[in-house]
């Protein structure tokens, strides 16, 4: 991609979507990354609406996403919006000429994730939302791999839901006026918590696994629910858990745990044993930006530890994409074809819980979590 600007330009950054990864994560990295500014907000709910315009002061304030697009002002469009508007709203900010970071995942279906290739064009740029990327003790594991790692022996990773995580961000978000336009399709949050859960919150789990150890060819899963006490609560609720194994094309193995809710803290984190030494990582709740990173180098025989201070990983991978724009450097950010591949990791993990839990090569499917299939014709059942 040639540059287009000079570095010491900024970024005009216009938002589709003003819930509560906008409110919570967005807002706040646009205001503290550098070369970037606030242009314009869009939202089909107009009480919302009117109440982040007052709090974040764009120039510009739509109501509708495709007036935010005709925007010439807009150069990089961030879409936090129903997973289902991803791929749709994606598209048209390519065509009206505008870069993206578009919310994890990319989209729904492996097929309409891939029919962004044709859109993409090569003075553009997009990204997914995957910021655990940016975190210290990341970036460092990724240098340690790549400089004195050796071969990856094996990989580990959880991401632990809580049973009071909601309570702490979601206060943050104002109350919707009612003119919320939902997308055709089921409303899986409601419906079908096996499918919502797989889908929100595993591409976390899948990039930072591809992003570290490097493609994933094939997985198989596991899926459980049982019955758990909710904290503060009498009422039960359903715990449930995604065991997904990984077999990366370099010949490595790992493993992703998803469980939601565990009684009483968030986590996520992650353990990497290689011929080099190993690593030992956890972020015990990204929204306050906190984490714990031990790197032990076998040649070196000694432990070491990122500092850690800098963790505000929204406004890190908005400062790396406008970079990129800004002067044509490589891009850091989850791209399309990182899209693409975790997509294509979770509807095969879930063809595969429902079928046993065999490998499945994740280049052989298609459809959704909720109706996943085989290419070569192979239907696969929806339990």
């Amino acid at each position: 991609m040639k540059p287009e600007n000079k570095c010491s330009e900024r970024i005009r950054v216009g938002v589709i979507g003003c819930g509560p990864i906008t409110l919570n994560a967005h807002a706040d990295a646009i205001a503290k990354a550098a070369h970037v500014e606030l242009e314009a907000i869009a939202d089909r709910d107009e009480v919302l609406l009117a109440e982040v315009k007052n709090r974040l002061r764009p120039a510009s304030a739509y109501r509708d996403g495709d007036d935010l697009l005709n925007d010439p002002r807009v150069e990089l469009v961030i879409i936090a919006v129903h997973d289902r508007f991803h791929v749709p709203l994606a598209r048209k900010a390519l065509a009206a000429g505008k870069h993206v970071l578009v919310e994890k995942p990319l989209g729904i279906s492996v097929e309409e994730c891939e029919s962004l290739r044709h859109s993409l064009t090569r003075n553009r740029v997009l990204a997914v939302g995957c910021n655990r990327r940016f975190l210290p003790g990341v970036r460092a594991t990724k240098r340690f791999l790549c400089e004195g790692g050796g071969e990856v022996l094996s990989y580990r990773s959880h991401y632990y839901d809580s049973t009071f995580r909601h309570s702490v961000t979601q206060a943050n978000k104002f109350p919707p006026g009612g003119n919320v336009i939902h997308p055709d399709g089921p409303d899986w949050k409601s419906t079908d918590k096996r499918v919502y859960n797989l889908v929100t919150h595993s591409p976390h789990l899948l990039d930072l696994a591809r992003h570290l150890i490097g493609p994933i060819s094939a997985v198989r899963a596991v899926y459980h629910e049982a019955g758990v006490e909710a904290d503060g609560s009498p009422a039960l609720a359903r715990g449930r858990a995604w065991w997904v194994d990984l077999r990366f094309i370099n010949g490595s193995y790992g493993q992703c745990l998803l469980l939601l809710p565990r009684a009483g803290e968030f986590e996520e984190g992650f353990e990497v044993h290689c011929s080099g030494g190993h690593v030992t990582c956890t972020y015990p709740y990204i929204w306050f930006q906190r984490e714990n990173t031990r790197i032990y180098s076998a040649s070196l025989k000694e432990f070491r530890s990122p500092d850690a201070q800098d963790c505000h990983t929204f406004r890190l991978q908005l400062e790396a994409l406008a970079h990129s724009i800004l002067t044509g450097a490589p891009q850091i950010n989850a791209g399309l074809e990182d899209g693409i591949a975790c997509v294509k990791a979770i509807v095969a993990a879930s063809y595969s819980s429902l079928h046993g839990g065999p490998w499945i090569d994740i280049e052989s499917v298609g459809g959704d979590v909720a109706s996943p299939y085989r290419r070569d014709g192979e239907l696969a059942a929806v339990g």
